[in-house]
C-alpha cells in the first residue's frame, strides 16, 4: 500500500505563513491546530512510521496484503478518516490532527478504515447481490446493501478492536462511554430499527445514520455498535475465532443471522 505524507508540507506552509486570517471562522480551527500540530512539528514522520506499522498488522491479521493509497494531511480537525472505494480500489485519508496524541485511538481508527480496504475489492463479497467490485464511488455509496454495510462496519471493528485489546470499548464504535451505555440501555430499539430496514427490500443503509430512527434518540453511529456485537458473534459461532474467515464471507447468506441478534443489555 502507497502511504503519501504530506504533513510536512502543512508544517512548513504554516511555518511561512506569516499573516494568517483573521476572520473568526478561520481562527476557530487555527487555534486548535496550533496546539494539536506541536508534536508533529516535533517528529512529523511519527505518524507515517505508525501508520506503515498498522499497515503490516493488519495483513499479519488477515493474511493478505493491502493494496491502494493512504494520505496522510492536515484536515484542520474537520475529519479523522475515510476509506474512499472506487472501481475495486481504495485511497483511505487520514486527517491525523484531528486525533494525534489522543493515545490508541488514531491506532484504532486506521485498523478500521485498513479492514474496509481488505474486505471491499473481493469479488465473493458482491457476488450474490449480482455485483461486482469494479464499481464508481457513487455506485458503490448509493447501492450499498443494507446487511452488507452492517457486516463491513462490524467487521472493521471488530479487527480494529483485535489489534488493539484493551482499550476502552466505546472507542472501537466511535462513542463516548455515556453513548455506548445509552445504546445498550436501548437495545431493543436499535434491534427494532436495523431488523426493519433489513427486511424492507427498500431499505437504505444510511437510514441508519438518522439518529431519529431510534426512539428515544440515540447517539450517531449506534448502530456501529450493533453490527460490532453482532460480527464479534459470528466470529464466535461461524469462524472459529478466525478473522481471516469473515474476512471474505459473503454477507447475503447472513441475513437471517443478522434477523435473529439482538443486542446485549451490557458488554
Amino acid at each position: 500500500m502507497r502511504v503519501h505524507n504530506y504533513l510536512p508540507d502543512l508544517l512548513d506552509a504554516l511555518k511561512r505563513w506569516e499573516r494568517k486570517p483573521a476572520s473568526c471562522q478561520v481562527a476557530e480551527y487555527l487555534r486548535p491546530m496550533e496546539q494539536l500540530l506541536a508534536p508533529l512539528a516535533l517528529d512529523p514522520a511519527y505518524e507515517e512510521a505508525r501508520l506503515k506499522k498498522s499497515i503490516d498488522a493488519v495483513e499479519r491479521c488477515l493474511g493478505i496484503t493491502l493494496t491502494g493509497d493512504a494520505v496522510l494531511f492536515g484536515a484542520f480537525t474537520t475529519m479523522d478518516g475515510y476509506a474512499r472505494f472506487d472501481h475495486g480500489k481504495h485511497c483511505v485519508y487520514l486527517g491525523v490532527d484531528e486525533s494525534h496524541g489522543r493515545g490508541a485511538y488514531l491506532d484504532i481508527l486506521v485498523a478500521h478504515e485498513l479492514a474496509h480496504v481488505a474486505r471491499e475489492p473481493l469479488p465473493e463479497i458482491w457476488a450474490g447481490f449480482g455485483k461486482t467490485p469494479d464499481m464508481s464511488h457513487d455506485e458503490f455509496t448509493e447501492n450499498l446493501p443494507v446487511i452488507e454495510h452492517l457486516m463491513g462496519e462490524g467487521f472493521s471493528c471488530v479487527v480494529s478492536e483485535l489489534l488493539n485489546p484493551r482499550e476502552d470499548a466505546c472507542h472501537y464504535v466511535y462513542q463516548t462511554e455515556d453513548g455506548l451505555s445509552r445504546v445498550l440501555e436501548h437495545g431493543p430499539a436499535v434491534d427494532r430499527a436495523i431488523h426493519k430496514i433489513l427486511k424492507d427490500p427498500k431499505g437504505r443503509y444510511q437510514s441508519l445514520y438518522n439518529t431519529r430512527l431510534y426512539r428515544p434518540e440515540l447517539p450517531l453511529y449506534a448502530h456501529y455498535v450493533w453490527a460490532w456485537l453482532w460480527v464479534t458473534r459470528l466470529l464466535e459461532e461461524k469462524a472459529g475465532g478466525n478473522p481471516r474467515i469473515l474476512l471474505n464471507m459473503p454477507s447475503h447468506e447472513l441475513v437471517e443471522h443478522a434477523l435473529k441478534f439482538k443486542l446485549p443489555k451490557a458488554l
